[in-house]
């Protein structure tokens, strides 16, 4: 009877171990410091630019700018990549309604495990080439995010 209860709590605890491992594999990476170029598409208007974030032990800071270094907005994210908080915001997009809906873009966003994954009218999907993509059905909203590789930017300069 020992045997059978040592064997059953191990099982779980492995299990639970597992679980884990497959639970912080996430679509984008955030390891230390990321560069992304990214494109925000919403009905006809276009933002391009690149999102750096920094990630530490208190969690992830990330920004997203155009090509000539405006920042359209700053965010925040959680540890466990379930809460982000919107810092600054350009002033087109400075309304609450438009916030809340880029912030709950971005967690879901960033929160992704699998691909194709979604949620209600949300779909994120990553494609062969690294890039990750969320389409918003509701709001048509696109956010596109393509990791940048340093060592080709290196050899181009």
């Amino acid at each position: 009877m020992r045997l059978s209860t040592r064997i059953c709590l191990l099982c779980i605890s492995l299990l639970c171990s597992v679980s884990q491992v497959f639970a912080d594999d996430y679509l984008l990476s955030l390891g230390g410091r990321q560069e992304y170029t990214v494109t925000i598409s919403a009905r006809g208007a276009e933002l391009t630019g690149i999102c750096i974030i920094r990630t530490d032990e208190g969690g992830s800071k990330g920004t997203i700018m155009n090509e000539f270094g405006v920042n359209a907005l700053d965010f925040t994210l959680s540890v466990d990549r379930k809460k982000v908080r919107l810092q600054h915001v350009v002033a087109m997009m400075d309304k609450w309604y438009v916030k809340r809906v880029v912030r709950k873009d971005l967690q879901y966003l960033f929160s992704a495990t699998m691909s194709p994954q979604t949620k209600g009218r949300r779909t994120v999907v990553r494609t062969a080439d690294g890039s990750v993509t969320l389409e918003n059905e509701k709001y048509k909203l696109k956010y596109s995010l393509k990791p940048i590789n340093r060592q080709d930017n290196e050899i181009a300069e």
